[in-house]
């Protein structure tokens, strides 16, 4: 199933089921998405979006750019990418509806200034990976001091191999 097709069925799923504490099994995937059950449904789509792009990552994507690689690593650009998606996705929302969530609001904010890449290598860098050599981080250690006060990392969807 590609990437589209597979983001359209989470989708589906979530509108009609709703929020639920996970997904149903995508058919012919080892991966399962896990949602934190207070995630709410104006969220839900956004939240989706991020853990459906990492199940591509993790099924897919990871072994397209590492073809020597035998198991699947979570990655920088892995994360960057699927928090991209998940900030747009919610920025689409909020522009149709108004809705707020101060989390995802920061998000969007953090994309909008450029500095998406720094955000994750600070709230998020895991002990593997390597620092990239064209991140701003001073840059953003000032933004962020500005635009994130009381800002608070979350999380509320994942993907992860089934057992």
């Amino acid at each position: 199933m590609n990437h589209r097709l597979r983001l359209i069925y989470i989708c589906v799923l979530a509108a009609v089921l709703g929020c639920t504490p996970s997904a149903p099994p995508l058919p012919d995937s080892n991966v399962q998405i896990i949602i934190d059950p207070s995630t709410s449904k104006h969220t839900l789509p956004a939240w989706l979006w991020y853990a459906s792009s990492r199940a591509f990552w993790m099924e897919k994507k990871f072994f397209e750019l590492h073809p020597e690689a035998t198991s699947y690593q979570h990655t920088f650009l892995e994360e960057v990418a699927a928090r991209g998606g998940c900030a747009k996705i919610w920025q689409e929302i909020r522009a149709k509806d108004g809705r707020q969530d101060r989390y995802l609001d920061d998000l969007t904010t953090v994309q909008q200034s450029g500095l998406l890449q720094e955000y994750v290598w600070i709230y998020f860098r895991q002990s593997d990976w390597t620092e990239p050599p064209d991140l701003h981080l001073a840059e953003f250690e000032r933004w962020r001091r500005l635009h994130l006060q009381s800002h608070e990392p979350e999380t509320r969807a994942i993907a992860q191999f089934r057992k």
